[in-house]
């Protein structure tokens, strides 16, 4: 992820240069390079965050019926600065939040060891002053996308917004990436349990996120494996066989229900299905 220091100035399409071609460039950039590309992640980081930025927006619009001094329903509003449904829109008002929470982590105040050792200590008086707590950073801020958002409803709303962002913090922390699929978080939130159904403490989600991260990664892993692998892509007409050997064992049956309503259409899917067969069969390697 690209560096978040203090806000900067929202780059417009003029204020960016001209492409220059330079196919054979190499090795370290130079001055007017290394300011371009500055240029150009500065936009990339703007274009990630926009789409939190607009849901927001959007939110407060609705909330306050600001739309109502142009439009003359929220719907027609909605359709016609986002482009998208009621409840499309609704879900990414609920994502920006944890966009925001995860854009702008807030600060924790933590113990100086001083203060700490006095706690521990039986030998501390009333008289002593008390010493105030230091202000330390929290997480990096991280950018998530429109759908990787998304994904965390499910937690969002059974854990809340700083939950949500919390379990995105620890996938992202897990696979060693700053920003993470919407693959890789669907795949771990199906597994949490509801709310309804087992209510986990704030240590058990986060555990439990953790070990479904890392299992989730593994997972990822075979399957780019697979798709890569040419014994495991051979592999795959198997299943796809075994599907076909299974659906067709009624095809006899099939065919003559079939004729006896249409005989002519009947023949004619039966000689598509031939055809195929054919086909098929042809294609067999010759072991």
């Amino acid at each position: 992820m690209f560096a978040q220091g203090r806000p900067q100035p929202m780059l417009r399409a003029e204020d960016l240069p001209d492409p220059i071609d330079a196919p054979e460039a190499q090795g370290p950039l130079s001055s007017d390079e290394a300011e371009r590309w500055e240029l150009c992640k500065r936009s990339f980081e703007q274009f990630q965050q926009a789409w939190w930025v607009a849901a927001k927006a959007l939110d407060i619009s609705l909330r306050g019926r600001l739309w109502r001094a142009e439009y003359d329903t929220a719907e027609a509003f909605i359709g016609d600065v986002a482009g998208m449904s009621t409840s499309n829109a609704y879900r990414q008002i609920a994502g920006a939040e944890v966009a925001a929470v995860l854009a702008s982590p807030p600060k924790f105040e933590l113990e100086s060891n001083d203060l700490s050792r006095m706690r521990d200590s039986a030998e501390v008086r009333d008289s002593e002053p008390e010493q105030k707590p230091e202000s330390e950073p929290g997480p990096e801020p991280l950018v998530i996308s429109q759908r990787a958002a998304e994904a965390l409803t499910r937690v969002q709303k059974d854990y809340g917004a700083e939950a949500a962002a919390d379990t995105y913090r620890t996938v992202a922390e897990v696979t060693g990436k700053d920003k993470v699929s919407q693959k890789t978080i669907t795949g771990i939130v199906q597994q949490l349990p509801r709310k309804e159904d087992r209510e986990l403490s704030e240590d058990e989600l986060k555990e439990r996120v953790r070990t479904l991260a890392a299992e989730q990664i593994e997972k990822e892993a075979a399957e780019k494996k697979a798709a890569t692998d040419p014994v495991e892509v051979f592999r795959k007409y198997v299943a796809v066989v075994e599907a076909f050997a299974e659906k067709t064992g009624g095809m006899s049956a099939a065919y003559e229900k079939a004729a006896g309503v249409d005989k002519a259409k009947a023949d004619e899917i039966a000689k598509q299905v031939r055809d195929h067969m054919a086909r098929a069969a042809d294609n067999f390697p010759d072991v």
